[in-house]
Order: structure tokens, then sequence, then C-alpha cells
């Protein structure tokens, strides 16, 4: 017992608190995505509607990165992460209460801002946990969203499959999972200020100047961050293919039930998941963008392979291997995004390629809804082989990234 005790020094302590906040935002989102088809049977709607909750999720996504970069410099990561973990746990509940279209559009709306708040402030706690290592751990982080994922589609398919109310279901997991994140929040790392911690004894002018001093030197690096933003997004908006249309497809195109639906999600997320347990071992082999690259190629066969295999089981086949190839792209685009610009700036830039990140993941996967209404849904999923090569070449043409960068502390 004081060996075990001697090994969990306040670093560990914060690395493991991190991990739950993953699985806790992994989780709730996934807990929400598995009753998907139960809300379109029930409420009668289109996938062209399904597609505008979706972006309903993007839209609070969007709002919520307004804020999220300068709350993250001024107050730190840790604060920032608690009331966005206790946030998120009160959003959950509200799909579950929503009675038609409109209110499930705003409750939909409460949850991408409660959603994406808690991204972006775990993945900025989760870079300074990894920059206090000195190490590659960074892609591990992720491997607990998804896991979440698991835990999600697993008590979301348990719950349907026992046609367990779905209001009841998300309420009471919200209230859990926001409790437990305020009961371990105490571990987490002390919040780091990434901006200047002078300005109190400065005067006005000295401020101002200091703060166009600061913009000057990171205005150059603004493409770059916008780039790797897109990229970003292009590999979320496969993962969100993933969680949010392959249960849909599997249930309208290839006629399996809504529980084996759900159970496409688990074998998409649990595949990210394994990878991402070990994939920061490969990323110190063989360098970050050879993992990217590498893996957004086995994405895209993933895809057409999951999309045009004849029948559900073998379809499933196609959804793990898209779990394998996307499983470790975005996180080293986060860390990658996380070496880049000036410190003071550390938490805007982060909140711009995770806002254009989560953004794909949410918006994208709705943009396919609106495709889906116009082509076939096999059509529309279609593009996520697309993205998969564009981010591939892409990475000929981004400067390099030496494998063992680590992420500038703030």
């Amino acid at each position: 017992m004081e060996t075990l005790k001697s090994r969990l020094t306040p670093l560990v302590k914060a690395r493991l608190v991190v991990f739950y906040y993953f699985t806790f935002a992994g989780t709730s989102l996934t807990l929400w995505t598995v009753h998907i088809p139960d809300v379109q049977s029930r409420l009668n709607i289109s996938n062209a509607q399904i597609g505008t909750l979706i972006l309903m999720l993007g839209a609070g996504a969007v709002v919520a990165t307004q804020a999220l970069g300068h709350l993250i410099d001024h107050f730190g990561s840790k604060k920032s992460l608690i009331g966005a973990g206790a946030i998120l746990g009160l959003a959950l509940a509200l799909p579950g209460l929503a009675e038609n279209l409109l209110t499930l559009h705003i409750a939909i709306f409460i949850l991408g801002i409660a959603s994406s708040s808690a991204d972006i402030t775990m993945n900025a706690h989760a870079i300074e946990v990894e920059s206090a290592y000195g190490r590659p751990i960074f892609t591990a982080f992720h491997a607990m969203w998804s896991g979440g994922g698991i835990i999600g589609a697993g008590i979301g398919g348990f719950a349907l499959a026992h046609e367990f109310p779905m209001h009841l279901t998300l309420t009471f997991s919200g209230i859990i999972l926001g409790v437990i994140s305020l009961f371990v929040s105490r571990y987490l790392l002390p919040s780091v200020r990434h901006a200047s911690k002078l300005h109190k004894s400065f005067s006005k002018a000295e401020k101002s100047q200091l703060r166009k001093e600061q913009n000057k030197v990171n205005r150059p690096h603004l493409k770059l961050i916008l780039i790797l933003g897109v990229l970003g997004g292009f590999g979320a908006m496969i993962e969100g293919i993933g969680v949010d249309w392959s249960a849909l497809f599997q249930v309208t195109i290839l006629h399996a039930t809504k529980a084996e639906g759900a159970f496409s999600v688990m074998v998409f997320s649990g595949a990210m998941a394994l990878v991402r347990v070990f994939a920061d071992r490969i990323v110190g082999r063989i360098g970050r963008m050879t993992v990217i690259r590498y893996g957004a190629v086995l994405s895209s066969i993933g895809m057409f392979l999951a999309l045009t295999l004849p029948n559900k089981s073998l379809s499933l086949i196609g959804w793990l291997i898209v779990g394998i190839g996307i499983s470790a792209i975005v996180p080293q685009l986060f860390i990658y995004a996380a070496t880049i610009g000036e410190a003071s700036y550390s938490g805007r830039n982060m909140s711009k390629v995770f806002g254009l990140t989560y953004f794909g993941f949410l918006a994208g996967p709705a943009a396919i809804g609106l495709l889906a209404s116009y082509l076939s849904l096999r059509a529309a999923l279609g593009i996520g082989v697309l993205l998969g090569a564009i981010i591939a070449i892409a990475t000929f043409y981004l400067p390099k990234l030496n494998k063992e960068s680590t992420p500038v502390s703030g």
C-alpha cells in the first residue's frame, strides 16, 4: 500500500483525473448520439432534421470557443475545466427533457456549448500535464475519450434494449458524472495563467504596448494554426461520422436493430481507444507527422469498406479500421498546435484549433445529414473517404515536426 501511495505523486494524480474528464466527455456525448435513432422515430423527423440537430451542437461549440481561450489564458485551465465539467453534467440531462423539435434544438445547442467547453479545457490541461511529464502521453488521454464512447454506447445500448426512458438515462448519468468531476477536480495541477503575470504592475499604456508586441509575435503563426484547425476539423468529422452516423447507417441501410446499431459505435470507439493506449509509443518511434499521414490513409480505406461491404456484420470490419486509422490524428494535431505561437496567446491559439476541430466533429456530420436528403446516406458518408485523403496529402506540405517535440510549458 505504501508503495502505491508513493507512486501517486501530484502529477500522477493529475494525469488520472484528466483521464476521468476525457472519459466523462466521451461518455456524455455518446450517450446522446446513440439515442439519435430513437429520437428520430419518436419525433418522426428526417435525416436532414437530424443533421440540423447535430449542427446545433456545432453552433454551441463555436459560441464556447469565443470565450474559452481568454478564460484559459487569464484563469488557467484548472479553474476553467472545473466549471466546464459541472456545466456538462447538467447539460446532458436537457435533450431527454425536450418535448418537441424546437426545445430539442435548444437543448442540443446548450449541450454543444457544454461539450465544447469541457473539450477545450481538458485538452489544455492535458497539454500542461504532458509538458510536466516531458514525454509523449497526450494521445492516451484521447484513448479515455474513446473509452468513454464505449461506456456511453454500452449504457445507451443497454437502456435502449430494455426500453428505459431517454430522460431518465441522460439525467441520471449527467448527475453522477458531474458530481464525480467536482469531487476529483482537487487533484488537477495548479492553474497556470498564460497571460502575462506582469499586467498588474503595468500602467495602462505599458499593458497596451505589451499586448501589441505579443500580438505581433503571434500573428505570423495564425495561418498555420488555422490550417491545423481545418485539418483537425476534417479528422474530427471522420470521428463524427463514426459516432453520429454509423449506428443510423447500420439500422437504416443494413437493417440492424437499434441495439446492434449502438454496437457499431462501440466497435468504432473501441478501436480508437485501443490504438490510443499505445499510440504515444508509436509517435516516439516514427514521429507525429508519420502517424497523421498513414492514419489518414487507413481511415479512408476503412470508411470505403464500411460503406461498401454487403451486410451489417462485414460493415463492422470497416468501422473497426476507420477507428484504428483516425485514432491518433486529432491528438497529434493538437500537440502540433501547442508548439506554435506566443506563450501568452497559448489558450487562444489552442482554442482556435480545438474550436475548428470540434466544429468539424459536430457540424460535419450535420452537413452529411443535409447531403443525405439529396443523395443516398451511403453516398453522403463517402465524404469521409475524401477527407482522409486530404489530410494525408496535406502532411507533405506542413512544416516538419520533430518526433520528440513536446509542447512548450505555459
